[in-house]
């Protein structure tokens, strides 16, 4: 995979990335999502039977975030209430615990996305160990949530077919957040939501940066991929769209004002987008991050002025409806935040990824910068490899032979991490057909020089001696167990 940190322009002259002052009516925001928040089940197909625009699109993301955002009766968030969304926790050692019963007993928090790492636990950062810290030196830390229903959806490809199921339902929701400790003016300023911890057996104050939303709907069980961020995290790459003398989370202002654009030699120019790795410190040395593709879209990308009008319509949208004197409780602090982007598929039948992605739609280039900072160089044409959501969470077309999401493994890795934690055994989809209990255990197993399905599924999997080929739109899976 390509993980080039050198700095390129975005090439587009965007007037930065916050919401202008005016709403943009070609794409409006209900008000009934502020007033009477619900989770939308569907994307809405406003060009005609089986089409949806995109404006649909990022509406129907609104509306998700919006409910989530809400709080209840206690004040509490929608996404951060148990009874609805399980937070994913892990052991000491780094490896999936049980998410699913009813008390939070291990850690929730990471403070690097590495997948890549000794378990499968799936809050870092993509891809790599990138380790990030804003600007006061404190470290960004991730959790990840799942709507509770993703609890009781098997890990047997036996069972599933039983339930003639290859993809997530409709409404299997995850949500990737990235929270900084907030320092008492950041506290008392009231521009972040929060959320209340104690970390190291100190209490803290938590305040969140940004965060992922994938949901699954009927019509487009590939999720939709959504991502949000504080208006001040970063600034974008390109010097004339920096603001002069603003105040990043995660730029220093000399840094933010020297900006080209242009660098080949990542180390210059303050080292942006180069963050170390592995790190498990509370306070390092403050991180700098700027914004490769604003709204994670290139100039030439396919459908790039639609994609464009629909975000800023909706951000634009919701600043002008948050600005409003009737605003419920802890809303009006969601004007500090803004919609990078959005990426679906524009046919199910057909996968995802390819050169080019030709089947995908929206932000092609999506990012985003406190949660992927390394991975913004996301190259269209790689014949292998582009760096977008799809790139790490593969759907495959119902038109395919072998089609099932969900004994993938690929499309959904927190789904793994919940089974595995549950301590239930879970199928993995090998690529190379098993025709015989022999060859089972090379291609389930392997060995320690070519590790097999189980293993490579996530590190601190093994083969549990079980395989079967019942499941046609699975094909030959293998049954794997934690070590």
């Amino acid at each position: 995979m390509n993980t080039t940190r050198t700095l390129v322009g975005a090439s587009l002259l965007l007037a930065g990335f916050c919401a202008p002052a005016m709403a943009d009516t070609s794409c409006p925001v209900d008000p009934s999502w502020l007033s009477s928040p619900s989770m939308p089940t569907e994307v809405k197909q406003s060009a005609g039977p089986g089409d949806s625009t995109f404006c649909d699109f990022y509406q129907f993301s609104t509306q998700a975030y919006l409910y989530l955002m809400s709080q209840n009766s206690q004040g509490q968030r929608n996404f951060m209430d148990p009874s609805q969304y399980a937070v994913l926790e892990f052991d000491n050692q780094g490896n999936p615990a049980n998410s699913c019963d009813a008390t939070v007993t291990g850690p929730t928090l990471r403070t690097s996305l590495d997948k890549a790492d000794s378990t499968s636990i799936s809050t870092e950062q993509a891809g790599d160990g990138a380790t990030i810290y804003a600007q006061d030196g404190n470290v960004v830390y991730y959790d990840v949530r799942f709507n509770k229903a993703m609890c009781n959806l098997s890990g047997s490809a036996v069972e599933l077919q039983k339930q003639n199921l290859i993809n997530f339902p409709g409404g299997t929701t995850e949500i990737k957040a990235a929270w900084k400790v907030l320092s008492a003016s950041e506290i008392s300023s009231g521009n972040f939501v929060t959320q209340p911890l104690t970390i190291s057996g100190q209490p803290q104050t938590l305040g969140l940066v940004g965060m992922h939303i994938a949901i699954a709907t009927p019509d487009h069980p590939e999720f939709i991929w959504a991502t949000f961020e504080h208006q001040q995290n970063s600034p974008d790459c390109e010097p004339q769209l920096v603001p002069a003398n603003s105040q990043w989370t995660f730029a220093s202002q000399s840094c933010a004002a020297g900006l080209t654009g242009s660098l080949t030699d990542p180390k210059l120019n303050c080292n942006f987008n180069n963050p170390p790795e592995n790190q498990t410190a509370p306070t390092g040395t403050p991180t700098n991050i700027c914004r490769v593709f604003p709204y994670g879209t290139g100039s030439g990308d396919l459908k790039a002025d639609q994609n464009l009008a629909a975000i800023t319509a909706q951000n634009s949208g919701l600043d002008t409806l948050l600005s409003g004197s009737s605003v419920p409780a802890g809303m009006a602090v969601l004007s500090k935040y803004f919609n990078v982007g959005a990426l679906w598929v524009s046919n199910i039948a057909q996968s995802s990824g390819g050169q080019g992605v030709p089947n995908e739609r929206g932000s092609l280039r999506l990012a985003n910068t406190v949660a992927e900072t390394t991975f913004q160089h996301v190259n269209l044409n790689s014949a292998s490899f582009a760096s977008n959501c799809f790139g790490c969470h593969n759907f495959v077309g119902t038109g395919q032979t072998v089609n099932n999401n969900i004994t993938s493994q690929n499309l959904s890795h927190t789904f793994l991490d919940i089974v595995i934690g549950k301590g239930e055994a879970i199928d993995v989809t090998s690529t190379t057909p098993i025709g015989s209990n022999s060859a089972a255990q090379g291609i389930c197993q392997g060995t320690t020089a070519n590790p097999g399905v189980c293993p490579n599924a996530a590190s601190n999997l093994k083969w549990n001696g079980q395989w079967t080929n019942i499941n046609s739109s699975a094909g030959s899976v293998c049954g794997c167990v934690a070590q």
